[in-house]
């Protein structure tokens, strides 16, 4: 996951699972089993940030996927890189990793079996090549989350919703800051809330405008890599992702720049419901739209109006997000790179385009997974190499002392998160 986007996911992540204290019974159907499912999941996740060791062929591995991501030709006949070669000309490379004692411990390793054990999680990455220039990058990721059900964790998002609902920004601060000392004052080093706002309208719905500020000078005493790395790239990045739906009514406003990242959703009895309009059920497909723009060295890059089909995922054993993308945005590139032909630009969005599935999957008898899936086709021209550096500078300046120091974070805040839940489940 691009830091960025891991950094926003936390900040909203905490907000919603520390948001107050009736969503920590959510984690199970009874108390005995929350307290077990909270201790587990948060154990679990928190573990995967915790001093992570990774062997030289791994560390090799993760650096020139990232300094090849758009030109997959200079790693595909690197056999330093991968563990085995497939019939179809792909090229598979594959890691597991589980905490012990004090650490969480990656290996290279290519396996069929799924996560089995708490903190247990397995990568896969092929490349192929599907022609002259034309290659697919696919990844996928499982990640054992202890015993806890989809739904459980589904519940949790919802009585957070609901627990707010009706309650003035004052009442809302005052609950999750007290019930959640620890974990306030562990996302305290980098992010504050800015701004809470709540408005009930006369149907019984409650819309949340919340804005959090991040405050990489007070991380920097501790943290210095990880607050340079938010001064000099996140803070000049620009997002927006709305969710809307057939009608044009929207359901989820998400933006960032400036050192904010800025949420407006709005609920009824735990329920999302459409920002604008009367209050009805949520549909299971969406449209969802990413506006996005990064300053890296002297140049702005990105996209706007990058649209996609965002389908909501809700079995009794899986909850998630299923998203594609088949339509070519529109690019925003230096003039210095206008002269080239951008015809390799469309490629990723032809054919099944850009599909990625994000989802939490019962597994009974063993360990619930966290899966995440992406499928990537690229083709190799003058732009893509343009754009490849500058995207491997930005990766190069993060893998290292900024990626440690953010793990660091993460798990120091996650840590915090489990024992604030704890005590409330006591």
């Amino acid at each position: 996951m691009h830091p960025n986007f891991r950094l926003a996911s936390l900040a909203l992540a905490a907000l919603l699972a520390a948001g107050c204290r009736e969503s920590a019974p959510a984690f199970g159907p009874g108390l005995i089993a929350a307290r077990a499912n909270a201790d587990e999941f948060l154990y679990s996740v928190g573990s995967r940030f915790t001093n992570i060791q990774r062997p030289p062929r791994l560390i090799h591995a993760r650096q020139q996927f990232g300094h090849y991501a758009l030109t997959p030709s200079g790693v595909y006949n690197d056999t330093s890189v991968w563990l085995a070669f497939g019939p179809d000309s792909a090229r598979l490379f594959g890691n597991e990793g589980v905490f012990a004692t004090d650490r969480y411990v990656v290996r290279a390793a290519l396996s069929n079996t799924l996560p089995n054990a708490l903190t247990e999680s397995r990568e896969v990455v092929r490349l192929r090549k599907l022609g002259e220039g034309d290659y697919e990058w696919y990844t996928n990721v499982d990640v054992a989350l202890g015993r806890i059900r989809a739904r459980d964790i589904a519940n949790v998002l919802a009585r957070t919703l609901a627990a707010g609902e009706g309650k003035s920004p004052a009442a809302i601060r005052a609950d999750y800051t007290s019930s959640f000392p620890r974990t306030a004052a562990a996302l305290g080093r980098l992010f504050t809330i800015d701004t809470l706002r709540t408005a009930h309208d006369t149907s019984g719905g409650t819309t949340y405008d919340i804005a959090i500020r991040l405050t990489p000078a007070t991380l920097k005493a501790t943290m210095p890599n990880y607050a340079s790395y938010i001064d000099k790239y996140v803070s000049k990045g620009r997002y927006r992702v709305t969710l809307t739906d057939r009608t044009g009514a929207r359901w989820l406003e998400a933006r960032a720049a400036d050192y904010y990242v800025h949420f407006r959703m709005r609920s009824r009895d735990g329920r999302f419901a459409p920002l604008d309009g009367p209050l009805r059920e949520m549909p299971s497909a969406l449209a969802i739209r990413i506006d996005m723009s990064m300053r890296i060295l002297l140049f702005r890059v990105g996209w706007s109006d990058m649209v996609g089909e965002f389908n909501i995922i809700d079995t009794p054993e899986e909850r998630g997000w299923g998203m594609r993308f088949a339509k070519e945005p529109e690019w925003r590139l230096p003039p210095s790179v206008g002269y080239l032909l951008k015809s390799s630009l469309r490629r990723p969005f032809q054919g099944n385009g850009i599909p990625i599935r994000i989802s939490i999957r019962d597994n009974p008898g063993s360990q619930t997974l966290l899966n995440r899936r992406l499928s990537l086709t690229v083709r190799e021209s003058g732009i893509l190499r343009f754009l490849n550096r500058l995207s491997g500078t930005a990766v190069g300046d993060y893998l290292g002392p900024s990626e440690r120091e953010a793990n660091k974070f993460n798990a120091d805040a996650l840590r915090a998160l489990r024992a604030d839940v704890n005590a409330l489940l006591q």
